[in-house]
């Protein structure tokens, strides 16, 4: 396969239609519901890992390695293949095919009797949702002008928190009413719809392309050795992906849990937990992707890098509040707390995908996203919650400590990473002009 060349990508592209606005609208509204149905069957997990744990006698590490790491074993290493064939083949396709996979594995999660099957199942679901994340960022690329793709993707990041909102207070509430294995099931059959819909009424604007053509050498699209060889050469893209490891490190760590934090600390039942969380989660994450992606449009415009510095500040700030939830008083102040990391947690969201898709060319969009997830993915969702889980357990076996009090140091440590990952924001701010 050869380099890429400088000819205009519409001289050796397929033909494109051209979307209108209320269809960019529309499909971008398909897509919110995709990503919200994402995080809710990849979040629910959170809020019952504490009765999972209770149920089927596991440890700290053990929630820790069915949360995070069963789930980016594949999420993360099937995401790049995927990408590859998203830059050349229908990506509406490849979504409903990822949506359709990920609800029945999060349906088969509530048929788990052990750890072993729950393990399993949770890969099935990182394989499913391997599909969605690099088909999703191209396609909003190909409907939205660059003036209104940090918007967009702030859009989408909204459906973040809110899934998470819905795995929380539903989740929780079910949980306390009818047992774990019922959450899991009644989470999964949504997507079914969902991949339905999205089979059926939307396109792919580049035209198209049967999977036979699609799995052919193209000239036209990098590999994933030469988009790694051009972005290689780019350092501003390599600490936007560090910086999206370390945030992910975080906010998976400290998810896994919130079940454990708040029950064992504070005493709190699955179903008010649930809907506190929930509101938490989805009105400050929310609002941290809505402004970030405003401030990617209008700040933007201005001065490219403005939004990262603000990024960068916001995750400074993070630490020390999400220590302060960790130790606070009573659950309400904790919850409330909790929402100054959240809101950092999806702030950054429209900034930094809209630089990565700077950094990239129309030859690599896919998968440079790809390969951030990858890296994000595997340090972040595979190795922050268990890096949380492990911590706690080391502390629980040491005196003076309890359960609970080992799993609010675990949890107060892995809020320090938050500094680091504002750092390499900056840095990628300061070198983004030149690359």
């Amino acid at each position: 396969m050869s380099e890429p060349t400088s000819a205009p990508l519409d001289d050796q592209s397929p033909p494109r239609s051209e979307p209108s606005s209320s269809y960019a609208n529309y499909v971008l509204g398909v897509l919110f519901i995709v990503m919200m149905l994402n995080f809710l069957d990849r979040q629910i997990i959170s809020i019952l890992a504490e009765p999972i744990k209770r149920d089927l006698g596991l440890s700290d590490t053990q929630i820790g390695l069915m949360s995070g790491l069963s789930f980016a074993l594949f999420y993360t290493t099937l995401a790049v293949p995927v990408a590859t064939l998203a830059d050349r083949w229908n990506r509406s396709r490849i979504i409903a095919i990822a949506v359709a996979i990920w609800s029945l594995m999060t349906v088969l999660c509530g048929l788990a009797n052990n750890f072993l099957q729950l393990f399993l199942a949770r890969i099935g679901v990182g394989v499913g949702e391997a599909g969605s994340g690099p088909a999703t960022h191209s396609l909003i690329a190909d409907l939205f002008p660059p003036d209104r793709r940090a918007g967009a993707l702030g859009i989408v990041g909204m459906s973040i928190p809110i899934g998470a909102f819905i795995a929380y207070s539903a989740g929780g509430w079910i949980a306390e009413q009818f047992g774990w294995r019922y959450a899991f099931i009644i989470a999964g059959l949504p997507g079914i719809i969902i991949a339905l819909v999205m089979w059926i009424t939307v396109r792919d604007p580049r035209g198209k392309v049967t999977l036979a053509e699609a799995m052919k050498p193209d000239p036209n699209k990098a590999s994933f050795k030469e988009a790694i060889a051009e972005l290689s050469g780019k350092p501003a893209y390599w600490h936007l992906v560090a910086s999206g490891a370390l945030i992910q490190f975080v906010s998976y760590g400290l998810a896994s849990f919130y079940g454990g934090l708040f029950v064992r600390v504070h005493g709190i039942g699955y179903a008010e937990l649930g809907w506190k969380l929930g509101l938490m989660v989805g009105l400050s994450g929310a609002l941290g992707a809505w402004i970030g992606g405003k401030a990617g449009d209008i700040l933007g415009r201005r001065n490219p890098s403005f939004p990262l510095i603000i990024a960068s500040l916001i995750l400074v700030v993070a630490a020390p509040g999400m220590v302060a939830a960790i130790y606070a008083g009573n659950v309400n102040l904790a919850i409330i707390l909790l929402s100054i990391p959240t809101f950092a947690a999806t702030f950054y969201y429209g900034p930094v995908f809209a630089a990565v898709q700077v950094l990239a060319t129309d030859y690599t969009r896919a998968l440079a996203v790809a390969i951030y997830l990858l890296i994000a993915g595997i340090i972040g969702l595979g190795l922050g919650p268990v890096f949380a889980g492990v911590v706690s357990d080391m502390f629980a076996g040491q005196a003076g400590f309890t359960e609970a009090s080992a799993l609010q140091m675990a949890l107060a440590i892995l809020a320090l990473f938050n500094i680091w990952a504002g750092f390499h924001i900056w840095r990628a701010e300061a070198n983004i002009k030149r690359d």
